[in-house]
């Protein structure tokens, strides 16, 4: 059961620092004044950092409590 959390929770931080890591994350939380900030393209980008940041939480807490 652990191995399988382990690399469920590696595969999982891989695509949450791959998404981090695209333009699509870069524009969406570029900062400025008529930056375009608050494009529903970017929300919805931002709505997946969320979620790819909570499914890694989640694993990291059933990961430790099989470790306990």
């Amino acid at each position: 059961m652990t191995e399988r959390l382990r690399a469920e929770l590696a595969q999982a931080r891989a695509e949450l620092k791959a998404h981090m890591a695209s333009w699509e994350y870069a524009f969406a939380n570029g900062g400025g004044p008529n930056s375009g900030r608050d494009h529903p393209v970017h929300e919805r980008t931002r709505a997946r950092t969320r979620e790819l940041s909570q499914q890694v939480r989640d694993l990291e807490a059933r990961l430790a409590e099989h470790e306990v």
